[in-house]
This record gives structure tokens, C-alpha cells and sequence, in this order.
């Protein structure tokens, strides 16, 4: 398991024309990302997504924004023989490491001004960075694996 990434592989029989199915997959895909607010690009048998932080005006939406941890990644889709398909999707984690880092440095200070103990202060960061960071993993995993699996 890669920390900064998150990628996985299924393998599917077709049925009919394979490049009918992919051209409406792709079609599928690339909705399922405009209703999750990602903006996508198709490159031969790819789409890359990014969901990019936008600065909104003082409604508090910046700090939502910002803690969306989906932000960018690829889906391709290939042929393998003739009424065989290949869709392999990755994710790029890097926000999710940061904002776990993030958490538990606050929260390893925090308890590390209310107990005073150097080593509990630590233990506590430490665990909570571990919990964030797998808390995130599972909700990105279930979200892209269910945009690929509805597409199919």
C-alpha cells in the first residue's frame, strides 16, 4: 500500500461491441465526476479529474472546500481481446497525509498543554494522524470504487 495513492483494477466481459461499451463508460464516468464537481479530460482511453479548491466569497465555503479530500486521479478503461475489458483508477492521496499530519499535530499539542507529558502528547498525535489518515483512505476508496462500479 502506497501512502500517497490509492489505486485499483477489475477485470470485465462484455458483452457486444467493446468500444461501444467504453465510449458510453467513459460518457458515465465523466458525469459521475461533474456531479461530484470534478473537472475531467479525456486523453485517448483515459480521464484524468481534478476537483479544484475554489476561493468563494465570505460564505465559509473556503473551509469546506478545502477539506475535500478527493481531489485528483485518473480512470482508464482498455480492451483486452475482443469482449474483454481492463478498468484500472487511481487516486492521489497527498491532501489526505497533510490534513492527517495536520490533525495530529493539533491535537498532540492540545493534549500535550493540557496533561504536560511529552510522551503522551506524542503517543496521542501519532494515533490520531493513524486514524484520520485510514478514517479518509476508507471514505475515498468507497467513493471512487462506486463511481467506477455504478459506470460498469
Amino acid at each position: 500500500m502506497k501512502l500517497c495513492l490509492y489505486s485499483n483494477t477489475i477485470e470485465k466481459r462484455v458483452p457486444g461491441n467493446a468500444d461501444l461499451y467504453i465510449e458510453s463508460f467513459m460518457k458515465k464516468i465523466q458525469w459521475k465526476l461533474k456531479e461530484l464537481g470534478a473537472r475531467s479530460e479525456v486523453k485517448i482511453n483515459t480521464i484524468e479529474f481534478e476537483r479544484t479548491v475554489r476561493n468563494t466569497t465570505h460564505s465559509g465555503e473556503n473551509k469546506i472546500e478545502a477539506l475535500k479530500i478527493l481531489r485528483e486521479g485518473f480512470v482508464r478503461i482498455e480492451k483486452n481481446g475482443s469482449n474483454r475489458i481492463q478498468i484500472f483508477w487511481e487516486v492521489k492521496l497527498d491532501i489526505l497525509l497533510f490534513l492527517s499530519i495536520m490533525v495530529g499535530l493539533i491535537i498532540g499539542l492540545i493534549v500535550g498543554f493540557i496533561d504536560s507529558g511529552i510522551v503522551l502528547s506524542i503517543i496521542t498525535g501519532l494515533l490520531f494522524s493513524i486514524m484520520v489518515y485510514f478514517i479518509g483512505y476508507s471514505v475515498i476508496k468507497i467513493k471512487i470504487d462506486r463511481i467506477v462500479e455504478t459506470s460498469v
